[in-house]
Parts: structure tokens; sequence; C-alpha cells
């Protein structure tokens, strides 16, 4: 199985200029607690967590306005995958990165997010067997 065959959930993204009041809103405005940060062709190249933002900005005293996306992201993002990447293999690169979300990569650009729960769904049951 790859991960194309997965429901991907729509990726919550901004550019990498953004600053933090923005992002902050956007992750409000959509419920979420992760923001995928872009460059200019789409391409991921950070991610900011609300954690991030508690613990870069507001803890750090830092001007929220004055901060970019670029200034607080985590950066290089340790886990992407391509949509045609195996299943399995992301499901393990998943688990030893504790991640529970992984941006997915088509034609060099951003295109979805599979998330942990989705591969249990597929993968877990079939772990070892594609």
């Amino acid at each position: 199985m790859q991960v194309k065959d997965c429901t991907l959930i729509k990726p919550l993204y901004c550019n990498k200029d953004t600053n933090a009041v923005e992002v902050a809103k956007i992750l409000r405005e959509n419920k979420q607690r992760r923001i995928i940060i872009v460059d200019d062709s789409e391409f991921p190249i950070g991610i900011i967590s609300t954690t991030d933002i508690n613990n870069r900005v507001v803890a750090g005293n830092k001007d929220a306005l004055r901060l970019k996306a670029s200034d607080i992201m985590t950066s290089p993002i340790y886990l992407t995958c391509d949509i045609n990447d195996k299943l399995n293999d992301i499901f393990e690169k998943m688990i030893k990165h504790e991640s529970y979300l992984c941006p997915v990569i088509q034609d060099n650009k951003l295109y979805g997010v599979l998330t942990y729960g989705e591969t249990i769904k597929y993968g877990h049951s079939k772990h070892g067997n594609s």
C-alpha cells in the first residue's frame, strides 16, 4: 500500500514571511495545533506548533508582530514523504520520530498531510506485509 491510497487531510500552511500573530490566528481559526511553512514554490521548509509559539514567542517575551514564521519554525522538517512512498516505510519513520503527522509531497510541492491515525488504520494491520 502506498501513501496515495490513504485519506490525506488538507494541509494547513503559510508562507515563511507570515508574521507570528497571523500564524497564531490561522491556527486558532482552523482549530489546529500545527502549520506547515512553505517557500515560494510551495515546498515545505518548516513547521510551527502552538508549543513553538508559546515557547519561542510568548515565553521568550518576543514581539510577535515583528517575528516571521521563518524566525520561529522548526526547520528543516525531519519527516516528509512522497505520495508514492510505501505506507509501512512512513509508518516506521513516524514511530521513530514520534511524529503524529507527515507532510506529503507531490511534484515537489506540498500536497497533503498524512496523519498517524491514518497509518494505523491502513498500515498497522498490514505491518510487515507490504
